[in-house]
This record gives structure tokens, C-alpha cells and sequence, in this order.
């Protein structure tokens, strides 16, 4: 049984990759190997953040990750997003947060949603496709040392791939339909090749822009042999980290689904490094271009 990830990668023309700050730790995080996920140290993906959507109950509830890539911008899974492209005022982002149901750790801050921008290919041909968003907050950021932006990768050479291992963060449950863990938990997976997730998943359910990793057994969420994400992941970054110590988003948690065992296999949606025919550009302070599954930010082009 492979514990199997999809991750949707992530290009940028210009300032966005080349931020000089970008992809760094001021607090280290663990990167020992162990089995398994566990308890990250605190604030030390400082990239990640909690997406919360008022359900219309007074509160502001998880429903999925994210991650900075920007002082303005928030990058995250397109099912996270579906059918509210519309309602931004219906997302909240926190950013500097470590324990998901502690409001008030010392230097949280919480953003509105100004625009919501899906991949257009979203769903096809499959139903997790293209499966990547970008969300504009209301507010700029203020990096600090809990707060800071990832690399987004501008070229083929900035994805770590086979023969590397990525680290996947986020409040997921820790078992299956179980609760989410109040504190950030980070696991560490391998890349696979396609050939591995084909034979798992069938060719049904995999495309080309889909990418695999993971690691044989079951998941981590049930903390056994096996190293994946877990429920309520989804949208969060993979995170590979590269010779100049900083650290480039590869991918980001996408789906899963029960296989025969009752194992919980989550996936982070890939997508294949393509250049091809530019399908939408969005005109703001940014022009936002999504070329096949990728999203392309340019600064002032």
C-alpha cells in the first residue's frame, strides 16, 4: 500500500522567486528523520498559514492551508476555494499561527479576502485537476520571525525531485475522521515515480498534472510505518530545501481517499512543468497567468 501525495507545481517569472529573503527559517525547523508525522516546532514553517471560512456560525472555522508566497498573496488548493470565487469576504487567513484553536498567540494576525482567483482547468479531466488557487488579501503582510514568504519556483532546477525528500505541514487530523491536531504537525515524504502512482490509483484517476510522493505503509495520520498528510491538509505546502538553505514550495495537498484497508491516502496534486498556450490573464496591481496547471506571477510586466 502507498501512502501517496500529488503536488501542483508552482512557477514565477520575476520578483516573486527572486525575493532575497524568501524560503528562509528564522526558527530552524526539525528536519531529523523519524517515521512518521509529528508536532513541528513552532513557527518553524513560517510560511504556513490557516485559511478559516465563516460557515455562518459566528466563527471562523479551519477548512484548509496555505501558503505565503507574498506579502499580498496566498497560494492554496482550487477545492479549497470551489463555487466561493464570488464570496472572499467568506475566507479569513491567519498567518504567524502555530496552535490552530489558540486566537491569540503573540504576533497572529488575521487578513480578509479582497479576490479569489481557481485555475480555470480546475476538474479536468479529472475532478482534482489543476488543482491550485491564489488568494489576494485586504492587507499587506508585515514579515517577522514567524512570518515569512516561501520560494515559488521560476525553473525546472528549483524542484528537488527524485532521489529528495519534501516536508508536508498542516493542522490535519491525526486519524481517520478524527480531530485536527491544535498544533502544526510536518512529515517528511519521498518522491515516487508515476509509474508507482498509476499502479495504485489506475489510470483513471491520474493525469499529467499529477505528480507522486509518499512512501509505502499506511499513513501518518494513524502514525504507523507509512508518511503522508492528513484530513484537513489539504491546500498546505510540500516543501523541498535546496543547496543555498532556502526552501521552494514543490507542491500543495490536494485529495486522498479510503482505499480497501480503510488506510487514508491524501494527495498533493503535481503538475507536470509545462510551458504551454496561456489560458487566462487576470489584470490587478499583479497580472496573474496560469499557463496549463501553472500559475505565473508577474511584478509590473
Amino acid at each position: 500500500m502507498f501512502s501517496l501525495i500529488f503536488i501542483a507545481g508552482v512557477f514565477v517569472s520575476t520578483s516573486l522567486a527572486a525575493l532575497p529573503d524568501c524560503g528562509k527559517t528564522p526558527i530552524p525547523p526539525d528536519e531529523s528523520r523519524i517515521v512518521g508525522g509529528k508536532i513541528a516546532k513552532a513557527y518553524s514553517w513560517p510560511w504556513q498559514v490557516e485559511m478559516c471560512m465563516d460557515y455562518g456560525w459566528g466563527s471562523c472555522d479551519l477548512r484548509c492551508g496555505g501558503t505565503i508566497i507574498d506579502e499580498q498573496w496566498i497560494m492554496s488548493a482550487a477545492h479549497c476555494v470551489d463555487g466561493y470565487e464570488d464570496q472572499p469576504g467568506s475566507f479569513g487567513i491567519k498567518v504567524g499561527t502555530y496552535n490552530y484553536n489558540d486566537n491569540n498567540e503573540t504576533g497572529e494576525v488575521v487578513f480578509n479576502v479582497s479576490q479569489v482567483f481557481k485555475n480555470p482547468q480546475y476538474g479536468s479531466p479529472h475532478q482534482f485537476s489543476h488543482d491550485i488557487s491564489l488568494l489576494k488579501l485586504s492587507g499587506k503582510i508585515t514579515f517577522t520571525n514567524h512570518i515569512q514568504p516561501v520560494c515559488v519556483p521560476k525553473n525546472v532546477s528549483d524542484i528537488v525531485h527524485k532521489g529528495k525528500s519534501a516536508y508536508v505541514t498542516g493542522w490535519g487530523a491525526t486519524s481517520e475522521d478524527g480531530p485536527v491536531s491544535d498544533k502544526l504537525r510536518q512529515v517528511q515524504v519521498p518522491f515516487l515515480d508515476m509509474s508507482e502512482c498509476t499502479k495504485e490509483y489506475g489510470s483513471s484517476e491520474i493525469d499529467d498534472t499529477m505528480e507522486c510522493a509518499g512512501k509505502q505503509g499506511v499513513d501518518s495520520c494513524q502514525g504507523d510505518s507509512g508518511v503522508d498528510s492528513c484530513q484537513g491538509d489539504s491546500g498546505g505546502p510540500l516543501v523541498t530545501k535546496h543547496t543555498d538553505g532556502r526552501w521552494f514550495q514543490a507542491g500543495i495537498v490536494s485529495w486522498g481517499q479510503k482505499k480497501a484497508t480503510q488506510v487514508y491516502i491524501p494527495v498533493h496534486q503535481p503538475t507536470v512543468i509545462s510551458s504551454k498556450k496561456l489560458l487566462v490573464m487576470i489584470s490587478v496591481n499583479k497580472q496573474i497567468c496560469l499557463l496549463k496547471s501553472l500559475f505565473i506571477v508577474f511584478y509590473n510586466f
